[in-house]
């Protein structure tokens, strides 16, 4: 096995590790707390990876505190998570 390709495996292992999924997964949520809203296409994509209880509230917060529930977009997402929780 050459060095090359030796390094590469090493780097794909630890780029697929259950580590780094998390690191990034966490990262993802803990970008809810920049000082903009992000786009509901986004906040669906990050519904869709919830997990924990604290995760959908992150997102319901995140839009609560740009009023962000008065679009009809925004407004799906919160239903959605309010029927996921209750």
């Amino acid at each position: 096995m050459s060095m090359n390709n030796m390094l590469r495996s090493m780097f794909q292992s630890l780029a697929d590790s259950k580590w780094n999924k998390d690191r990034l997964r966490r990262n993802q949520f803990d970008e809810l707390n920049e000082p903009f809203l992000f786009s509901s296409s986004h906040l669906n994509s990050i519904f869709e990876e919830c997990e924990t209880k604290e995760e959908y509230e992150s997102i319901l917060d995140h839009m609560y505190k740009f009023d962000a529930c008065e679009v009809d977009s925004y407004k799906a997402i919160e239903n959605k998570i309010i029927d996921k929780l209750w």
